[in-house]
């Protein structure tokens, strides 16, 4: 999962996992309201609105571009493939 270091040291984990399909596909409906979106990373995020509008405006925009990043390639993440663990 993609991990962003916010400026006061917080490691926070995109977790793709934590929203449906449905959640995802509605992200690009035109009417969702600001409100909706942030509800939305938010829950990616592990932050509560409050601290996710409390950033500044480039890291809120990082961890959209991360989370679209991931959302893109979700199966590139190294953490999802398990490595064999036999000795050859």
């Amino acid at each position: 999962m993609p991990n962003i270091t916010l400026p006061d040291g917080r490691e926070i984990t995109i977790d793709l996992s934590a929203i449906t399909v449905r959640e995802y596909r509605e992200l690009f409906n035109t009417k969702q309201t600001a409100e909706e979106e942030d509800a939305t990373m938010s829950k990616v995020s592990g932050l509560s609105v409050d601290e996710l509008l409390d950033l500044p405006q480039p890291e809120y925009r990082r961890m959209w571009q991360v989370f679209f990043q991931g959302a893109r390639e979700p199966l590139s993440d190294p953490n999802s493939v398990s490595e064999s663990t036999l000795e050859s």
